[in-house]
């Protein structure tokens, strides 16, 4: 079955629809279970802050997750993730909205396949936070 998104094309510039998450304490603890991140920064309140941090803030797991389902929401479910950069440049902590807002970069042929390359950010209500860079192989037309 074909969706909107598999016979939508994409044009370089393409603006994509922000999406946007709340950072819970609940997600936040979620995330150290699913990652087996046990860094205190990402679940003890108190020695984040006793340690300079604001709070608790997302490892980068769960930035690299969100980022895929951000490239999910935006290129359908049959659209296969090729490749992704992440560059964490500030703390995304509990407590805050993490919106991800991207645009089109690139869209080739490679090999009979179609490419759509993709500039991220991640930020919350503070600013940005992190840059991701993707490569999604977009699904046959028809498929």
């Amino acid at each position: 079955m074909t969706t909107e998104k598999q016979n939508r094309t994409w044009k370089t510039g393409d603006t994509l629809p922000a999406i946007s998450i709340d950072l819970s304490l609940r997600r936040a603890i979620q995330a150290v279970a699913g990652t087996r991140d046990y860094y205190p920064f990402h679940h003890d309140e108190k020695f984040a802050r006793e340690n300079g941090a604001e709070g608790i803030f997302f490892n980068t797991m769960f930035l690299q997750a969100f980022a895929g389902r951000a490239a999910n929401e935006w290129f359908g479910n049959d659209a296969f993730l090729r490749r992704m950069e992440i560059a964490m440049r500030g703390s995304n902590y509990v407590g805050k909205t993490l919106t991800a807002e991207g645009v089109v970069g690139e869209v080739r042929e490679d090999g009979g396949r179609t490419l759509v390359d993709v500039e991220c950010t991640l930020g919350t209500e503070d600013g940005p936070t992190t840059g991701v860079k993707f490569t999604v192989q977009l699904a046959p037309q028809g498929s």
